[in-house]
């Protein structure tokens, strides 16, 4: 590494000297500061050929110790190896030529670099106190110290809180925030541009300090009511911001900026009353500030029911709960159109034997220096029976010239239940009508005498009805009445449907026809519509679903318009299936069937040829006979007149005794022919020798 510095300077030597075109004798080199342990290079060139020799200060060199190389015969080197502190000095290169002896000398400075060892290069004060920075250099030569900040030398004149101690310290007298920051040391070889320097920073640390500008605030509480308390604190380091704050006080609608110098608290509360405590915390130690929140209430109302539903007779009651700050004070007012001052100043308002006219709304006001609340409370009841009303009479309805008068219990009238029959019905017919400026009831049967009455419906309970009313309807255009239809006399087949059907009314024109709409219960099925001859006894409804429920209108119609309509429901069942024959109930049938076939044949073969398993089992049953049936065979001559019974011959006008219980007649056994119970032929007894006798 040295060998290849060497030439790189010899180099760099070579082509200053091609440089020095007008020197006649010059030493060249690298840098007239050397450091210790370093190598240096002296070159001497000069412009003629001749000897060189090298002197320091005004001695020869030691050739030992140094290197004296001779290049040429016009140029010399002198190679300083590991230069010493004592290596200094001036070196003169002495020429001898024709021209004579000619020197030129180079002074050589050898430095120890500063060092600042283990000087401290952070440093934590406290402020107000006097400190030392102190900064230890050692090198050589001498080395001389100096300070500065932010690039400015710190003077020692006197004058300000800035001195340099003889060991080269600095000290600041009373130290503040400001004199925090970075101090650089300098150590510099004295007499030469050779500086170190040594970056020292210092931290004034200060014990936290808090401060709230206002002790105390009132506000008044509110959802729009917002509170900020800022707690301004100083401190190095930061202090760290902490916040003790009233058990009453809602965390959730605590706000705090970044480091929690501020606390904002929103919606304020009679719970956020109390004291909050601003706590700063750093190493140094801590300190705390007081804030007081007082917080007036506006009175808040709360009532155990807002509203209660008394029948007429009973008796109910209410209870306003008040709070605020200061605590409020309790007024019931009944709000009608002009609000009317009750005598009641306590919490809980009763109602005895409540009546339609105590129906309605009442407040329960809540007063204290920060306001006044109001919560409103209903008392719901029967609504009052109606009166002042006038009916008129049409044709098929009936309407009222303005809404009946009536008490509403305390909630609006919803409706009216209007009721109506005749005179010879038993059950009231109704219908519900929204509250206008008119009343109706539609549907009525032309010149027929109706009792109609009404009540008034609130939201809760509906009143007792008026007095009855009777009136007569009338008829001005002349349309027909609804016609009948006899729903218990339908008849289905199958998916057909036929409805008897009757008109009792013309309205004085002759009935042209009827329309007839029906529809099944699928979703979103259209009416079919059918007309019908005026003359029609029944309606005849074909191919409809199986299994469906049906709706049915129907429409009479004549000359001055159409009825109202009748309208009637039905089902179509679903078809009644034939079970299915299996394999077995076939094979049944086959049966039935050859056993039939085979009785024929056995009571056909009995009768004619006496044989058979009927006549088998006559024979078994009945015994033997005297001559098989159909056994009578007749002469074929009958001029005698005389019968064979078996091969026995009787006179024509013998009379046969009556069959003994054995079955014998006169002590013959009668004859059991196919025709009779028994159908086999039973066995012949043997006949007797004296046919007299058995006559």
């Amino acid at each position: 590494m040295t060998a290849s510095m060497m030439m790189l300077r010899l180099c760099g030597l070579l082509l200053m000297c091609a440089t020095l075109i007008d020197a006649k004798l010059d030493i060249i080199s690298g840098d007239t500061d050397v450091q210790v342990g370093h190598d240096t290079l002296l070159l001497c060139k000069a412009d003629s050929e001749g000897d060189f020799r090298w002197l320091k200060g005004d001695e020869d060199i030691d050739e030992d110790r140094y290197v004296v190389e001779k290049f040429d015969e016009s140029t010399s080197k002198l190679l300083l190896n590991k230069v010493e502190v004592d290596d200094s000095g001036n070196y003169t290169c002495v020429f001898d030529s024709d021209r004579g002896i000619e020197k030129t000398s180079y002074q050589i400075y050898v430095y120890q670099t500063p060092d600042f060892g283990t000087t401290q290069l952070h440093h934590e004060f406290l402020v107000n106190q006097t400190v030392s920075i102190p900064c230890v250099v050692s090198g050589q030569p001498a080395v001389e110290i100096d300070w500065f900040r932010n690039n400015r030398t710190v003077k020692d004149d006197g004058r300000g809180h800035f001195r340099i101690q003889p060991d080269n310290s600095l000290q600041i007298l009373g130290i503040q925030q400001e004199d925090s920051g970075t101090y650089t040391c300098e150590g510099r070889i004295k007499g030469r541009p050779i500086t170190r320097t040594l970056k020292i920073s210092v931290v004034v640390n200060e014990p936290p300090t808090v401060l709230i500008r206002q002790d105390r605030k009132s506000v008044l509480a509110g959802p729009y009511t917002t509170v900020s308390i800022a707690c301004l604190v100083k401190g190095v380091p930061t202090p760290s911001i902490s916040w003790t704050l009233p058990s009453t006080s809602d965390p959730s609608r605590h706000k705090y900026n970044s480091d929690k110098s501020e606390l904002t608290i929103s919606a304020v509360t009679r719970s956020d009353f109390g004291e909050y405590v601003c706590t700063a915390t750093n190493k140094i130690g801590n300190n705390t500030a007081k804030f007081i929140l007082d917080v007036s209430e506006r009175p808040t109302v709360v009532l155990d029911q807002p509203k209660l539903e008394v029948i007429p007779g009973e008796t109910g009651s209410v209870i306003c709960n008040a709070t605020g700050h200061p605590t409020p004070t309790i007024q019931w007012v009944r709000k009608t159109t002009e609000e009317k001052m009750m005598n009641v100043e306590v919490s809980e308002l009763i109602f005895e034997n409540v009546m339609p006219s105590d129906g309605g709304l009442y407040s329960c006001i809540a007063s204290n220096t920060a306001g006044t609340t109001t919560e409103d409370f209903q008392l719901i009841t029967w609504p009052g029976t109606p009166d002042k009303v006038s009916v008129a009479p049409g044709p098929h309805l009936l309407s009222s010239s303005r809404v009946p008068q009536c008490e509403d219990g305390g909630s609006s009238i919803t409706e009216y239940i209007l009721q109506w029959k005749k005179p010879s019905e038993d059950t009231w017919r109704q219908s519900a009508v929204k509250p206008t400026s008119l009343l109706e009831i539609t549907g009525l049967e032309p010149y027929t005498e109706y009792f109609i009455r009404f009540a008034a419906k609130n939201s809760h309970y509906q009143g007792n009805f008026s007095t009855e009313h009777k009136i007569f309807t009338q008829s001005q255009h002349g349309e027909p009445n609804s016609p009948i239809l006899s729903l218990s006399e339908k008849k289905l087949d199958k998916n057909s449907v036929s409805i008897p059907i009757k008109q009792l009314k013309d309205g004085g024109s002759p009935i042209l026809g009827y329309i007839v709409r029906y529809k099944g219960n699928k979703e979103n099925e259209e009416w079919t519509e059918k007309e019908f001859p005026g003359n029609s006894s029944k309606i005849q409804l074909n191919n409809l679903q199986y299994d469906a429920d049906y709706q049915m209108e129907v429409y009479a119609v004549n000359n001055n318009g159409s009825s109202s309509s009748a309208k009637i429901n039905f089902t179509v069942p679903q078809p009644v299936s034939q079970p299915a024959l299996g394999k077995g109930g076939v094979v049944g049938i086959v049966m039935f069937i050859f056993l039939i076939l085979m009785v024929s044949v056995d009571a056909f073969c009995c009768y004619t040829n006496h044989c058979g398993l009927l006549n088998f089992l006559a024979r078994k049953l009945f015994g033997h006979n005297i001559s098989e049936s159909k056994g009578m065979d007749e002469e074929a001559n009958n001029s005698s007149g005389d019968v064979k019974l078996s091969g026995l011959t009787l006179p024509r006008g013998s009379i046969p005794k009556l069959q003994s219980a054995s079955g014998a007649v006169n002590g013959v056994h009668s004859e059991v022919t196919c025709d009779k119970a028994p159908l086999t032929k039973f066995e012949k007894k043997p006949e007797s020798g004296d046919p007299a006798a058995e006559a």
